[in-house]
């Protein structure tokens, strides 16, 4: 799991926001809020904004329409920005500097989501436990810990002010301008507002404070832990020397290399959809971006919108990751680029071999090394109010820091160590600012190739001339498949099915390699890693590089990088089959052309792929069917509802997609065997398919299958006379709106998670499709359209809560302006200039 879902409040009562796992699934949007549902408080006597406030003021700035108005600035004039809201309140950020881009971007982020990004600095500073007490007790095989005390463990060792100013000393004078930027920008809208007149979730409460510029390279270092380091948050907390006669605090229990690696790394935290289309495959012959990352839709890990000029040297539009003052994924006037998942590693395990006389010291080549050991206190905050210390010592190495869990264990011989390359990577914002200030796709391109501070997404770009580009350039362990071989820990049977490699720890042979065109010690070169330019198209949804594009498959890299010859997902193959179906290529080449109108009808068409592979063998089990026995009442009711159902999680689909989404779930996922065709490497699109009903044994277990979804079904509490929109949705101030999507293993292409948060039958939209962005080029430059899924603000008093949720219901897009030509034309245009 990521620690960033692991906070939570002392659970008081049975209710779903004290539960961990309503943390880790972001039903709750804040602190304040789950202890409030949960029957906690907020009160409390430490650091609050009351003083700060009292001593420096207000500085207001003026408020206009675009038409007109006094303006009113500052004396000193150090930061100054100017923005317009246009339509679902999205901001135009314009500045003479970087330092006023960030300026404009704090305020505006803080006017739609202060709340989220302020509890959220509480985090990445590892203070939750001081304000919100040790947290929820973890789950069997999920560390020993409680919730709050491991997350704050975590960052404070993560987050240590040498690591941080490290980081801040890295980054360019205008990366740094803008940090700056962004926490006057933050801080001044926390004047003005006052902390009782803050939304709900953060008002009055003790843990807001004015941010500083090195709370942002934390949040920066956050954001490059997330699928990688901090995932392992629980087991580095509770690593502990054996004591005497060889036993060690993680003995019990012991958990199997299976459970370890479903505890250690589950899937990622963030996922997504991308084409980019070429000159070959567009209907207007110019490029044609389509970005649909799959993100939370709660917390820190939403996306939020904007647009930021500097005349002259940057003017690019898309969304951004909170306290990120740049575009994550977005466009210019030449180009379009998003970003996926990638499956290159991030880390790797060593396996050390112990000094016998000390646990706490390694042989490496024949010569004892001492650990290096780091004693970390937490403050937290007792049930009666008063604050304890708890403390845990980490063990770092050159190999890492020492982890414990499962087969990963202490004992008198081995120790096991974690290391991310995204540790030392203090190039995330510069290489987003690099490709924002990028004049064309070959300056964007080399932007990434040279910094290689992506810190776990692929890139795929397009161009108005209609060239794309796939680069999969992240910082990735420099170990070459031989090295691989070469270096396998000793009991590897025991360690093969952990999510990272395991790597031999007591000769520097098997350290990471250097490479000297790479900027960080220990991975690879940019220019050595998975690349790709097309003039029909390149494509990801979250497998490795290799079926970008099936005319060019892209192999011969280290499997830290990227494996061929690998079953791929059925998002990807859901992606590559419209692709063939749509371009007709012969030869390679496409014979017919998309437009724009059709990716986007595509992305929300809601088809389930896996209905296509499977449903027809499952209704051949039917009566009439050409395998049908006697059946029994459950088995017709499957039947009734799947022959009805339109094969789709859209709004009006029937009860027959939650029978086969348990069907999937369920038995598909634990039954590999059941297939007709077999995956097949020659055939990777169209395999595995098909059921082998054919075989009485498998028909058993289908029919018994397809039962079993009809009362899991009607336990869950869906009903026949129900559709999918009257089951998954979002709350947005008492109101319900419809959300539609489906889950990823039925290969959705609108990926959508739902919970049901409540017990009442009803699910809660909690992850998938969130900024969904299409963009073209035609002679006068970029259409974009957009969505951002769950809406601009988290303020349920903000006109911005729930407009866009309304929109993705129904299907409508958001036409994005670009030129001042475009914003100054939308209605009810308004203008805030700040300075100070």
């Amino acid at each position: 799991m990521n620690s960033r879902y692991l906070h939570s409040s002392p659970p008081t009562s049975n209710r779903p926001c004290g539960l961990r796992r309503a943390w880790r699934l972001g039903l709750c949007a804040s602190a304040t809020a789950a202890l409030a549902a949960c029957g906690g408080s907020n009160s409390g006597s430490d650091i609050g904004i009351g003083s700060w406030l009292s001593s420096n003021g207000s500085n207001s700035g003026n408020v206009s329409s675009a038409g007109g108005g006094q303006e009113s600035i500052a004396p000193g004039d150090v930061y100054k920005a100017e923005i317009r809201r246009t339509a679902h309140g999205i901001p135009h950020i314009e500045a003479s500097d970087e330092k006023g881009i960030g300026y404009g971007v704090g305020y505006s982020y803080a006017q739609d989501n202060f709340c989220v990004l302020a509890e959220h600095f509480v985090t990445v500073r590892g203070e939750r436990s001081r304000y919100f007490g040790e947290g929820a007790l973890p789950a069997s095989g999920q560390g020993t810990l409680p919730a709050n005390v491991t997350s704050d463990l975590f960052y404070r060792h993560h987050n240590d002010e040498a690591k941080v100013r490290a980081a801040w000393n890295a980054y360019s004078e205008p990366v740094q301008a803008m940090f700056k930027g962004f926490a006057a920008g933050f801080n001044r809208y926390l004047r003005e507002t006052g902390a009782e007149a803050l939304p709900s979730s953060c008002k009055g409460a003790t843990w807001v404070r004015a941010v500083e510029d090195t709370d942002l390279v934390r949040l920066m270092r956050d954001y490059a832990a997330l699928n990688g380091l901090a995932d392992t948050a629980p087991f580095l907390a509770q690593a502990s020397p054996p004591q005497r006669g060889g036993s060690t605090a993680q003995d019990a229990p012991r958990i199997s290399g299976a459970t370890a690696l479903q505890a250690l790394v589950q899937k990622p935290s963030t996922g997504s959809n991308a084409m980019a289309l070429g000159s070959d495959a567009t209907a207007n012959g110019r490029g044609m971006v389509l970005g649909n990352p799959h993100f939370p839709w709660a917390g820190v890990l939403r996306l939020y919108q904007l647009h930021l000029t500097i005349p002259g040297r940057m003017d690019v539009m898309g969304a951004s990751l909170p306290g990120l003052p740049m575009v994550g994924i977005g466009f210019t006037r030449d180009f379009a680029w998003t970003h996926t998942t990638n499956t290159a590693a991030r880390l790797t395990f060593h396996q050390l071999r112990l000094d016998p006389a000390d646990p706490t010291r390694y042989m490496v080549d024949g010569q004892s090394r001492p650990m290096e050991r780091n004693v970390l206190k937490v403050d937290v905050r007792e049930l009666d109010g008063r604050i304890a210390a708890r403390e845990h010592a980490y063990y770092t190495t050159d190999f890492g820091t020492v982890i414990a869990h499962g087969p990963l264990r202490w004992d008198s011989q081995h120790a096991y160590t974690v290391r991310d390359t995204n540790t030392e990577n203090h190039r995330l914002a510069d290489q987003w600012l690099a490709m924002n200030r990028a004049r064309s796709l070959d300056e964007m391109k080399d932007a990434v190739l040279r910094i290689v501070g992506n810190p776990w997404n692929n890139t795929l770009a397009a161009d108005a001339s209609g060239r794309t580009l796939f680069m999969s350039a992240t910082p990735t362990p420099n170990v070459s498949g031989q090295m691989l071989a070469d270096c396998q820990a000793t009991d590897s049977d025991a360690l093969k099915d952990l999510p990272a490699p395991v790597l031999r720890g007591d000769t520097m042979r098997c350290q990471w390699a250097n490479d000297p065109a790479a900027p960080q010690a220990g991975i690879f070169a940019g220019k050595a890693l998975p690349l790709l330019e097309r003039r029909d198209y390149v494509q990801n949804s979250n497998d490795s590089a290799w079926l970008t594009n099936p005319q060019a498959p892209l192999e011969g890299f280290s499997p830290l990088v990227s494996i061929e010859g690998s079953r791929q997902g059925l998002r990807t193959r859901q992606g590559l089959s419209w692709l063939q179906t749509a371009l007709q290529p012969r030869n390679g080449v496409p014979t017919r052309r998309v437009s724009q109108d059709q990716v986007e009808a595509m992305v929300l068409d809601n088809r389930v792929y896996l209905a296509e592979l499977v449903l027809d063998d499952m209704l051949s089990l039917c009566p009439g069917g050409s395998r049908s026995p006697e059946v029994t009442a459950e088995m017709s009711q499957a039947c009734s509802a799947l022959k009805s159902w339109d094969r789709t999680a859209g709004l009006d689909a029937g009860i027959g997609y939650g029978y086969l989404e348990d069907f999937a779930l369920s038995f598909l996922q634990q039954s590999p065997d059941v297939w007709r065709v077999a995956f097949d490497p020659a055939d990777p699109v169209n395999t595995p398919r098909g059921l082998r009903v054919e075989q009485p044994e498998v028909a058993a277990q289908v029919r018994a299958a397809m039962e079993a979804a009809v009362r899991n079904v009607a336990a869950k509490g869906w009903t026949a006379d129900r559709r999918w929109g009257d089951i998954q949705g979002a709350t947005r101030g008492g109101r319900r709106i419809p959300v539609p999507g489906g889950h990823e293993e039925l290969g959705v292409y609108n990926m959508m998670m739902s919970v049901d948060a409540t017990g009442n039958g009803l699910r809660e939209a909690v992850h998938g499709t969130s900024y969904l962005q299409s963009v073209g080029f035609t002679a006068e430059g970029p259409r974009a359209r957009a969505f951002l899924a769950y809406s601009q603000s988290t303020d349920p008093g903000s006109p911005w809560f729930a407009d866009q949720t309304e929109l993705f219901a129904r299907r409508e897009w958001v036409e994005l302006p670009f030129t001042r030509a475009e914003i100054d034309a939308q209605r009810d245009v308004t203008l805030k200039v700040i300075a100070e």
